[in-house]
């Protein structure tokens, strides 16, 4: 089953649960039908990204990769205690197609050197943080890294996982604010954390009721290991 089958049921299990609230946005509806077409034919897209980074990542995106310009969900439990959005991009437009620097000042130096260098493939445009996730692709066949940036904070982590395992957490976290500090080198208990911190409480407290056929326990732990 492809990726983006199992984000459309991801995407579904969430239209489903009469406790969450969501709001899906519709992919960019002008796409050209060269593009779409493009975007369709995984075996040409991975091809161009290959010629245009000069080193071949398809052991790395094709397990991954989808048709669609972009999948958007942004979502609240019933109560209001977790709230969540992603808005996962196409991996050819991310990586082929033009795209504006970020850049930060407030950043240390060797951060600032970084964050230009990525491509964002995951954000959250109506979540009012700025958080993003992008990949750096390293050179001479380096392969890939996976780093979140949140402006309002001013912060930048390197990720301690690969492309797929983002997109399995993905799945299971359905972009529950926060999740990704599940894989940074944080200290949750931080009171620069708070928020993110009570919002992956409140998940791991109500999506494992309200989803019970995903396994939770790996994540907790890495939620733990944050305490």
């Amino acid at each position: 089953m492809g990726y983006g089958t199992r984000l459309e049921r991801a995407i579904a299990e969430l239209d489903r649960c009469e406790d969450i609230k969501v709001e899906r946005q519709p992919a960019d509806p002008d796409l050209t039908p060269e593009r779409l077409a493009l975007l369709a034919d995984a075996d040409l897209a991975l091809d161009r990204i290959a010629v245009h980074w000069r080193t071949r990542l398809e052991d790395v995106l094709r397990p991954y990769y989808f048709a669609a310009d972009e999948y958007h969900a942004d979502w609240i439990t019933a109560d209001g205690r977790v709230r969540g959005e992603f808005c996962l991009g196409n991996i050819h437009g991310c990586l082929v197609d033009g795209h504006l620097p970020l850049t930060d000042e407030g950043l240390g130096p060797d951060e600032r050197r970084v964050l230009p260098e990525l491509r964002i493939f995951d954000q959250a445009p109506f979540g009012g943080a700025g958080q993003v996730t992008g990949l750096r692709v390293l050179p001479r066949g380096g392969g890939v890294e996976i780093w979140y940036y949140v402006l309002t904070r001013t912060e930048l982590h390197r990720l301690n996982l690969d492309y797929g395992t983002y997109l399995e957490a993905l799945l299971i976290t359905k972009g529950a604010w926060g999740w990704q500090y599940l894989f940074a080198d944080v200290d949750l208990t931080e009171r620069r954390y708070h928020d993110a911190a009570s919002n992956l409480a409140a998940m791991f407290e109500a999506l494992p009721v309200l989803f019970p056929d995903h396994d939770y326990e790996p994540l907790r732990a890495r939620w733990r290991e944050r305490l």
